[in-house]
């Protein structure tokens, strides 16, 4: 099954390189973070539904900033690991209900050491476009600036067979990638407090859960 898995990831990551390669991009850097040499630590954070190219755009755009991705435990996320892998990343295996607390202090140690880390706040299963608490408690344990990132293909193949429609950019099409500004959050909050923050984070990222055309 190992085998098999790793295999897979190798594929993938062949046609993720392979497809990468033939598309038109938009970039805004609203964060300003593609170009600076001083920066926070930074949590990346995507959808589930639009991670298919972050692997890629990470070691395109700052291949000198080493990088990590919460993968769950399950056997897709034994798939993702192996992909992130092929990339570069180091895989840190967790999710919010699983192995949560030990995935967030290994990231943590992780950031400590200069990596930047990938999460994708609404997996591994969903609800889709829901944002679960851990991310906001790695950025209080570490300090780190939450950046938000909208990734909106036009016309993408969506995979009706996955609970978030899984999004597959189509050859030659464009892709808009926007980096938006860095959300530092507050170590210590009542619960009331860190559930409007949770919200707050959540709205911004669901505003960028749009195909490119819808912004044409």
């Amino acid at each position: 099954m190992k085998i098999r898995f790793q295999y897979t990831g190798k594929v993938l990551a062949w046609l993720i390189r392979s497809l990468a390669k033939t598309l038109t991009y938009e970039v805004i850097d609203r964060a300003c973070i593609l170009h600076s040499e001083i920066r926070p630590p930074v949590v990346w954070t995507f959808w589930h539904n639009r991670m298919f190219l972050m692997p890629y755009v990470h070691q395109l755009w700052l291949p000198h900033i080493h990088g990590c991705i919460l993968s769950s435990p399950s056997g897709d996320g034994q798939v993702i690991a192996d992909v992130c892998a092929e990339f570069g990343f180091k895989p840190v295996r967790g999710s919010s209900s699983r192995q949560g607390m030990s995935a967030l202090i290994t990231l943590a140690e992780m950031m400590k050491q200069g990596y930047d880390v990938g999460i994708t706040p609404d997996g591994p299963r969903g609800p889709c476009y829901r944002l679960n608490p851990g991310l906001l408690k790695l950025a209080q344990l570490t300090g780190a600036h939450i950046l938000p990132v909208y990734v909106q293909y036009d016309r993408p193949w969506k995979l009706k067979s996955t609970w978030d429609q899984f999004q597959i950019p189509r050859p030659f099409s464009r892709v808009r990638i926007v980096l938006n500004e860095m959300q530092p959050i507050a170590r210590r909050l009542s619960e009331e407090a860190f559930e409007l923050e949770r919200l707050r984070i959540e709205q911004i990222m669901r505003a960028g859960a749009v195909d490119f055309e819808d912004h044409c």
